[in-house]
């Protein structure tokens, strides 16, 4: 590549990263006033894959909700090309929204009166696009996470796997610039965890514009993380790059489990049990509500 394509290249990544900014939300209930995040920074680049973990409460969700436009911070900035889309009316915050992210979330969010294809079609058809580009746009995602043969299929005639592919290809049907994924892995078993990873790091292989942020508790993202950001107490407590992780992953394959290390590992999955099941929990209060 020559030098000009390359300082290019470098320029349109510039413009299109996410740069969070000082930011700080703060949620009202009642009197009480509960600190979210306080004044959290972060870079987000495209052709990368970085994945956000945290203890339950700690402020990932909240994070991944300001940057999809889907909740405003209470100071701070968020510059999505060149833009600061705090700034933004409602209304260009709804089309930012349909237009520039795709959203993917534990329990897929299809509809079930919808097969696969009308599932995948919803966002085209709410952006109004012509039928045979909806067609023809639909047919290639159902390519694209291995489903051609599964799209007249609804939703309950489907795995969990393969739901979590249509929710992935919906959350692509408009070509968002931005993926956002919110425990895309939480209700998976561990083949369908690995197709779901497995297309995820394809998603951004073949698509290098594309910036893909996951919140997350689950250790095996790790395998495909670029950058690796935890955050704690609403501050970014710190960042591993791909080359740290690898060598965090070396270094504990080559020592083994320690005796002191087994308590915290253990912890660890009671409190990821902890959070699954107060998830299925509520999944449940509200399907009986």
């Amino acid at each position: 590549m020559s030098k000009k394509n390359k300082d290019k290249l470098e320029r349109n990544r510039s413009d299109h990263k996410i740069t969070v900014d000082s930011i700080i939300k703060i949620y009202k209930r009642g009197k009480i006033e509960v600190v979210a995040l306080r004044s959290l920074s972060c870079v987000f680049n495209p052709g990368e894959i970085t994945v956000v973990m945290g203890p339950s409460g700690c402020g990932k969700t909240t994070l991944l909700n300001l940057i999809g436009g889907l909740d405003r911070p209470t100071s701070g900035k968020i510059i999505v090309h060149n833009k600061n889309i705090c700034e933004y009316s409602d209304k260009q915050l709804e089309k930012f929204r349909r237009d520039k992210v795709g959203y993917v979330f534990q329990f897929m969010n299809l509809i079930p009166e919808l097969n696969a294809s009308e599932n995948i079609g919803l966002p085209l058809l709410l952006a109004d696009k012509p039928k045979s580009k909806r067609k023809k746009r639909i047919d290639e995602l159902l390519d694209m996470v291995g489903l051609t043969e599964r799209g007249e299929h609804k939703p309950d005639e489907l795995s969990g796997g393969e739901q979590q592919r249509v929710a992935v290809a919906a959350a692509l049907a408009n070509n968002p610039d931005i993926l956002l994924c919110d425990e895309p892995t939480g209700e998976l078993d561990t083949s369908s965890k690995n197709n779901i990873l497995t297309l995820l790091r394809e998603i951004i292989k073949n698509y290098p514009e594309k910036i893909i942020v996951i919140v997350t508790h689950d250790l095996d993202l790790k395998e495909i993380a670029d950058r690796l950001f935890y955050i704690k107490d609403g501050v970014m407590s710190h960042e591993l790059s791909r080359e740290d992780i690898e060598k965090e992953i070396t270094a504990k394959g080559q020592q083994g489990p320690r005796k002191n290390d087994i308590p915290k590992k253990v912890m660890q999955e009671l409190r990821e049990l902890e959070y699954l099941i107060k998830k299925k929990i509520e999944r449940l209060e509200d399907e009986f509500k």
